[in-house]
């Protein structure tokens, strides 16, 4: 259930937000909420061991204790409509939660145990450790927006922790709200001597964008030109142009098929944005 964003409703009532928040499902137990929302304000977690396992928390275990969300203050109700209502939230720790809440009701695993990674404040890129009931163990990294860079350090981090603790996951998830097109979706991460293709879990993909992963990108008639393949909507492509230009008027043209050499000569150059980026 996708709601307009918090900042455009006309009740922002606490009564009314809790009624809103309450309708999440699952329903979160106290331990689960507790930990969600001391990650997502970024409290200090206790610092352990780095080499163990010792820093991820078992969490999901008072199944019968379910959390009174009429006792939150306004600022945690409002972060939890804007993650898992509005979803309007889409910074790592967010699709963290989310992706939480989707194992539970999803993805029909016979889940075990899950140990969450709390320390928020870490540059660690495993989230979660879940074991299922088929003695399967599970890796999960969770990213705001999937870059080649940040896959590649997840991919070792994996290995090295791995290799230290001994342990070899049967199933690697990548989760993110988007993601670039660079990412190889068929390269296997070799842990240890075990080869695993690792799953994605991409929450949103844009439909009918303006241009496809073979297409040449050209911005005006500059030497700026970009591979369709590097981006999964235009958001994603007037954000990086917006970051990496100087601003001002501005016209992106597409070339089709470039990158696959469909048509022989010269193929036709297509207008598909035009605008002014104020810096």
């Amino acid at each position: 259930m996708n709601l307009q964003f918090y900042e455009t409703m006309e009740d922002k009532s606490k009564k009314y937000v809790s009624y809103l928040v309450d309708q999440i499902v699952p329903k979160f137990t106290n331990s689960e909420l507790n930990h969600l929302l001391d990650d997502i304000n970024k409290k200090p977690v206790k610092k352990a061991k780095s080499t163990t396992t010792d820093k991820f928390l078992k969490i999901g275990e008072d199944k019968e204790k379910l959390a009174d969300l009429s006792k939150l203050n306004e600022k945690d109700l409002k972060l939890l409509f804007q993650i898992f209502i509005s979803r309007e939230l889409n910074h790592r720790l967010a699709v963290k939660w989310r992706f939480y809440q989707y194992i539970k009701y999803h993805l029909g695993l016979n889940i075990k145990s899950v140990k969450v990674n709390p320390n928020n404040d870490t540059a660690s890129f495993i989230d979660y450790i879940i074991e299922t009931e088929e003695n399967e163990t599970i890796f999960v990294s969770c990213h705001d927006i999937l870059e080649l860079g940040t896959f590649n350090q997840s991919y070792q981090e994996m290995v090295d922790f791995a290799k230290i603790q001994d342990i070899i996951p049967d199933i690697i998830i990548i989760a993110a709200n988007k993601s670039f097109r660079n990412i190889p979706t068929d390269e296997k991460f070799k842990i240890i001597n075990t080869e695993i293709t690792p799953e994605l879990w991409i929450e949103w993909i844009e439909e009918n964008c303006s241009f496809d992963k073979e297409d040449l990108l050209i911005v005006d008639n500059s030497e700026l030109k970009l591979a369709g393949f590097n981006y999964t909507s235009m958001d994603d492509l007037l954000n990086y142009i917006y970051k990496y230009s100087n601003g001002g008027q501005m016209l992106i043209y597409k070339q089709s098929d470039f990158f696959i050499g469909a048509t022989e000569g010269d193929t036709e150059v297509e207008l598909i944005w035009k605008g002014i980026m104020i810096k």
